[in-house]
């Protein structure tokens, strides 16, 4: 019970925090694609060839020099390059249209929060410490002996 109740003390502080960072707007994000395509074609561009021969010295074969992952991805693929640009642009946009979506549902995102903080509160605040008490006081055991308690299954 106090673990559950430290989880939601915990999430009733760290959820409004997460929910006041500020949300980029959907124009923004699109404004993104280009940055990440010129970041991927860079790395695309990055030799692997020493990695690859220092991960497996003892292949066989020679050395590899100059092997990009350009190369290494395209090479059953003549529309890889294609494709992964159409991949970041699509991504993108449709990053953008979420975003766009989550800017209009952040009132009632916020409302949300705020009854669940509030709700969270009211429950810290009535927890009993201790157990509840008793309705019986026999020095907290019952002897189940004294009759009082039928078996269920006894013939």
């Amino acid at each position: 019970m106090r673990k559950f109740l430290l989880a939601t003390a915990f999430a009733s502080l760290a959820i409004p925090a997460a929910a006041q960072a500020p949300l980029p707007r959907g124009e923004e994000v699109a404004a993104m694609a280009p940055a990440i395509d010129r970041a991927a074609d860079a790395m695309l561009g990055l030799d692997v060839g020493p990695i690859m021969d220092a991960v497996d010295p003892y292949r066989r074969g020679p050395a590899v020099r100059h092997r990009t992952l350009r190369e290494i991805a395209g090479r059953d693929d003549p529309y890889f390059e294609h494709r992964l640009r159409a991949s970041i642009y699509g991504t993108t946009a449709a990053m953008a249209r979420m975003v766009d979506a989550f800017a209009v549902a952040e009132p009632a995102f916020r409302r949300s929060i705020m009854d669940m903080e509030r709700t969270i509160d009211a429950a810290v605040r009535d927890v009993r410490l201790g157990p509840p008490p008793r309705d019986f006081d026999d020095g907290g055991e019952r002897d189940f002996d004294d009759g009082a308690y039928d078996e269920p299954y006894e013939d």
